[in-house]
């Protein structure tokens, strides 16, 4: 019994995967508030009460596509690196809203079936496919309003990464200086 003769495709397997769980995420985002609050009034002392919420969770650790690096430079910036291979970057979009990124795009053409212009049957079968581009859609990401100057964001996209990078707000009004003199004078 040799290697040859299996012939399964993970990647389609892990593909269907994803997408369930992007349904689940869908029909949590809409039905969430209705089955927290059953959840919560059903357990009592939980919930609100202890002070976090299900919608406290960081959106983005909920994203499985595009691959996201998350990090706060040595300056104090929160910096994201999108991995957005095979996305048309005229397409690519961020805004803000309220305390959250939002990130579009679009799969440049050709890309989601491996550059035939199909994705019916008859398009290429995959040996391994390690990642299928596909269109984002408003995905959401926790950039905290009061903590980052969101109207001096930064965003680059260079071979296939698009980095977005937000300094951290500076403190209001710079301070006071008060001037010490020697008692007598």
């Amino acid at each position: 019994m040799g290697y040859h003769g299996m012939n399964f495709d993970f990647g389609s397997a892990f593909e269907d995967i994803a997408k369930m769980a992007r349904e689940f995420g869908e029909m949590m985002r809409e039905k969430g508030p209705d089955l927290w609050a059953n959840w919560s009034s059903d357990c009592g002392s939980h919930g609100h009460r202890h002070g976090w919420d299900w919608r406290d969770y960081d959106s983005s650790s909920f994203h499985f596509y595009p691959p996201v690096n998350r990090y706060i430079s040595r300056d104090g910036s929160l910096v994201l690196e999108f991995a957005l291979a095979g996305i048309d970057q005229s397409s690519a979009s961020i805004s803000f809203q309220g305390d959250y990124l939002l990130l579009s795009a679009k799969a440049a053409p050709g890309s989601a079936d491996g550059g035939t212009g199909s994705d019916a049957d008859d398009g290429p079968r995959f040996y391994r496919r390690g990642f299928k581009p596909r269109d984002i859609e408003k995905q959401k990401y926790s950039v905290p309003a009061e903590d980052f100057a969101q109207d001096r964001a930064k965003a680059v996209f260079r071979n296939g990464v698009l980095t977005v990078t937000i300094p951290p707000k500076e403190p209001e009004g710079g301070g006071i200086k008060v001037d010490i003199v020697k008692e007598g004078d």
